[in-house]
């Protein structure tokens, strides 16, 4: 029996990492889905039969009316979010089921809730990485890839570099203010289309991460593994966690097939 499902997004149309995931969750969802954008800004469908919320950053607390209707599933991106509290505590309080993407996410979770919850990987399309991954010899350099800004951990990236005279290309955008003139061994490369990325890892001897804000899950991290690179990462960031423990869940196809199982699962 097809499910009509109200999906809630505050950014859809962003294109970072979390955004990326939840595309490829809702543009693969089963047979038995059918999915519906609710704006912020207008009432959803009286039909809808559950609610998704994957970010209700711009969602005001008037959504509890409509959400009290159906039940409710969120899919948690961060240690702390966002928006309106009192909707976000409802949320918290009332959601058939909360869907983690870490273990180190779960343990840095900033709100008690006691409804039922899964940890799940993020669905990332590992298979161009792998094919773009060089051999040793031919790597060189470190990489840093994401927003280049103080929760990412740009400042200590780049404070490593200056320590040890390490090559790194700083991937991303908003060049980062405060350092003033940098050595010529710290490149700003900016922002480079996601098609450009297999390369650009596959070539790299390094991928370094030490965010300040605890990564769920760090699709960039994930992608750059699957490149071959060595891994230089401090910091809580969800993808690493399931490199050390269960990779074999890393992927494309699983994850999506485990979040739809997982929400059919709390609607039954």
């Amino acid at each position: 029996m097809v499910k009509k499902i109200g999906w809630l997004q505050s950014d859809i149309g962003i294109q970072g990492g979390a955004e990326m995931s939840c595309g490829a969750l809702m543009s693969n969802a089963p047979e038995w889905v059918e999915g519906y954008i609710c704006p912020p800004n207008k009432r959803p469908p009286r039909d809808l039969d559950a609610f998704i919320i994957q970010n209700s950053t711009t969602y005001t607390q008037r959504w509890i009316e409509e959400l009290a209707l159906k039940p409710v599933i969120r899919h948690i991106r961060d240690p702390w979010f966002a928006g309106d509290a009192v909707l976000r505590r409802w949320i918290l309080d009332n959601a058939e089921l909360l869907i983690f993407s870490s273990p180190p996410q779960v343990e840095a979770f900033a709100y008690p809730f006691d409804v039922p919850y899964v940890v799940l990987p993020v669905p990332v399309d590992l298979r161009p990485f792998k094919d773009a991954a060089k051999p040793a010899e031919e790597r060189e350099g470190t990489v840093f890839v994401g927003r280049v800004d103080i929760y990412k951990g740009a400042h200590r990236v780049i404070d490593w570099a200056l320590r040890t005279g390490e090559a790194l290309k700083v991937v991303g955008d908003n060049r980062y203010m405060g350092f003033g003139d940098l050595p010529e061994h710290i490149e700003f490369v900016g922002k480079v289309g996601y098609q450009e990325m297999p390369e650009l890892l596959g070539s790299a001897k390094r991928y370094i991460a030490f965010p300040e804000w605890p990564e769920a899950f760090g699709r960039s991290v994930a992608e750059a593994w699957a490149a071959g690179c060595e891994l230089l990462i401090e910091g809580r960031v969800g993808a690493q966690w399931w490199i050390n423990n269960e990779p074999e869940r890393i992927g494309f196809d699983g994850p999506i097939a485990e979040f739809w199982y997982a929400v059919a699962g709390a609607l039954a």
